[in-house]
């Protein structure tokens, strides 16, 4: 089959990103903010479902200057960081008609300039990089909404406005959208992205389980119920299937926690296997809406987090505790956002 790629088909948000980058989107046909909406879609939905952990792992491109590799957060970072810039620079460049030039940027060694910019990004959370980033790209967008289409496709205006929007996110989702798959990867696997995950206490282990529910929250409750059981997301599971999954291993999760109290033994991996237990308790809930899956998900999670809440320190830190606690709760929910973060971040794109 022979898939057309002509500039009047190729899907931003979702066309392999050679393709994307093999358009002329100076030409005039183009909707520059159709084409920078796309984009922008894209970007942010290349790190859904990811840990806080990952943003700061070294190794997403090496340093164009020769510095340390840079990390997601530092890709991110200098997105917004430049979007800053303009939010400044074009209004200046509308009320006196004189745009940047290159020798204004360490004069023109621009790997030079982002190099010593990486501060503070090396050091902030995801959260306030992201609503750096937001709250530049508005300011951006109203200040070039006041060129004219021809003006900013003109060769004194287009590296400027271009290349702080859409060609910049197409520029570094070359480095970004294989380096977030990798990630996933590890993090399905059950990688921490730390030395050690244990929270020292009780408080830690809700803080971190708040953590990743808000993640849950903000990508699975935002899924419109029609769409959960639409199509597969991991061969033969569809989104009831996963958060059914979830509830059933918290489920399993106060079960034990339960034994080991009255015996003083922790369970065993079921003698059918996990996988064969996984998929016989899938197939006998897949009867239930939606809404259902995310009710027994709700009430399986409060219950686990009440009975962590009755084991001692010592016991909840311990190989197996820590397994039937985390592994139960948000250990295993971080997997599975990884799995399905990203679908779930784009169910409301719009159709190609």
């Amino acid at each position: 089959m022979t898939v057309s790629t002509t500039a009047s088909t190729v899907d931003l948000r979702r066309a392999p990103l050679a393709d994307v980058r093999d358009l002329d989107l100076r030409a005039p046909a183009r909707d520059f903010w159709l084409d920078e909406a796309a984009a922008w879609d894209r970007l942010i939905a290349s790190w859904a479902g990811l840990d806080d952990a990952a943003w700061h792992l070294p190794g997403a491109a090496p340093s164009d200057a020769g510095g340390p590799d840079w990390s997601l957060a530092e890709h991110i970072g200098h997105v917004a960081d430049w979007q800053e810039l303009a939010a400044d620079y074009i209004p200046v460049a509308l009320q006196t008609g004189r745009w940047p030039s290159d020798d204004d940027y360490d004069g023109g060694d621009f790997d030079r300039y982002n190099e010593r910019r990486r501060a503070p990004w090396t050091t902030m959370s995801p959260a306030a990089i992201v609503a750096r980033l937001t709250a530049a790209r508005p300011r951006v967008l109203t200040a070039a909404r006041q060129l004219s289409a021809e003006a900013i496709r003109g060769d004194k205006v287009w590296g400027w406005v271009y290349f702080v929007l859409h060609g910049h996110y197409l520029d570094h989702l070359v480095v970004v959208e294989p380096w977030t798959e990798t990630l996933r990867a590890r993090q399905v696997d059950g990688d921490p992205f730390v030395a050690d995950p244990r929270a020292a206490d009780h408080a830690g282990f809700r803080a971190q389980d708040a953590a990743i529910q808000s993640q849950f929250d903000a990508l699975v409750r935002t899924v419109p119920p029609a769409r959960w059981t639409l199509e597969e997301l991991t061969p033969g599971w569809t989104l009831r299937d996963h958060v059914g999954h979830l509830a059933d291993w918290a489920t399993e999760g106060v079960r034990a926690i339960g034994i080991f109290h009255a015996t003083g033994t922790w369970l065993s991996d079921p003698d059918e296997g996990i996988d064969a237990w996984n998929e016989r308790h899938v197939v006998a809930t897949r009867g239930e809406t939606p809404a259902a899956a995310l009710a027994r998900y709700d009430e399986a999670h409060a219950a686990l987090l009440a009975a962590v809440d009755t084991l001692t320190i010592e016991d909840l830190r311990s190989p197996e505790g820590w397994s039937w606690a985390c592994d139960c709760l948000h250990g295993h929910v971080r997997k599975h956002l990884a799995m399905f973060g990203r679908w779930c971040a784009v169910a409301d794109w719009p159709e190609s």
